[in-house]
């Protein structure tokens, strides 16, 4: 119960300040009109930086089942529990460091979540019923991996890098083609939906971003999603056991 209390505390006080930063003001901006103020091709359209509620209600679903279900299920580990508080605090310090423009060390902080986001994935065997209570988290990885990619990107533009002379829009289908790769392994590798279907989401707002401006990026991004509709429909490697 104390893990599961610790874990739930996490999650509010996660909540209040990440939709406050995105949705209200964080040091007199919103995190998004920070977004808005460089020209990162990266960048999706504003709403679909609406996920954070949809993460944040899955991660309520998530520890709520914990709760429910504690006398049928083993409940969470020590080491999950650890994992999950810390994957918070670099969650709740690098927005705060976003905030107050230090987007180098709220890179290295978002670094350091999804490290510890991903070994708490990990911690979850592929059985159908550990891969039903994965979901919230999967869902959670899956968003956390496309907000590093595009903090990359946003430094690399902060820094004005060159990018060894290659285009801009380039450089962004090669982001895109990295990310799109990695959650395509997660579905293949650890029978996950959730993941690809938070890039389809989140391509679908870069292409509507850039539009006819930037044809190239929207065009990749469209057929990047296609791409992944695909992998979640037909990729599949070893039925999951049922237990």
């Amino acid at each position: 119960m104390v893990r599961l209390m610790s874990i739930l505390l996490s999650i509010i006080v996660a909540a209040v300040i990440t939709l406050n930063a995105f949705l209200l003001k964080l040091n007199g901006y919103t995190t998004i009109e920070i977004i808005n103020r460089l020209p990162v091709l990266f960048a999706p359209s504003d709403y679909v930086f609406l996920i954070w509620i949809f993460v944040y209600v899955f991660l309520f679903i998530w520890v709520f089942n914990y709760f429910k279900l504690r006398k049928d299920i083993p409940t969470v580990t020590n080491l999950q529990t650890i994992l999950f508080v810390l994957t918070m605090l670099f969650q709740v310090t690098s927005i705060l460091s976003w905030n107050y423009e230090q987007f180098i060390l709220s890179l290295c902080l978002l670094g350091l979540q999804l490290v510890t986001l991903f070994i708490l994935y990990l911690t979850y065997p592929l059985k159908t019923k550990s891969i039903q209570l994965r979901y919230p988290i999967a869902v959670y990885l899956g968003w956390t991996i496309f907000l590093f990619i595009f903090c990359i990107c946003y430094v690399l533009v902060h820094i004005q890098w060159h990018g060894f002379g290659l285009s801009n829009a380039l450089w962004c289908v090669f982001a895109m083609t990295i990310g799109a790769a990695i959650v395509l392994h997660l579905r293949y590798h650890h029978h996950d939906i959730a993941s690809p279907i938070v890039f389809i989401w989140c391509y679908i707002g870069i292409a509507i971003s850039n539009g006819f401006d930037e044809l190239l990026v929207a065009t990749a991004a469209i057929f990047l999603s296609g791409v992944m509709i695909v992998g979640i429909l037909f990729m599949k490697k070893n039925p999951v056991s049922s237990k």
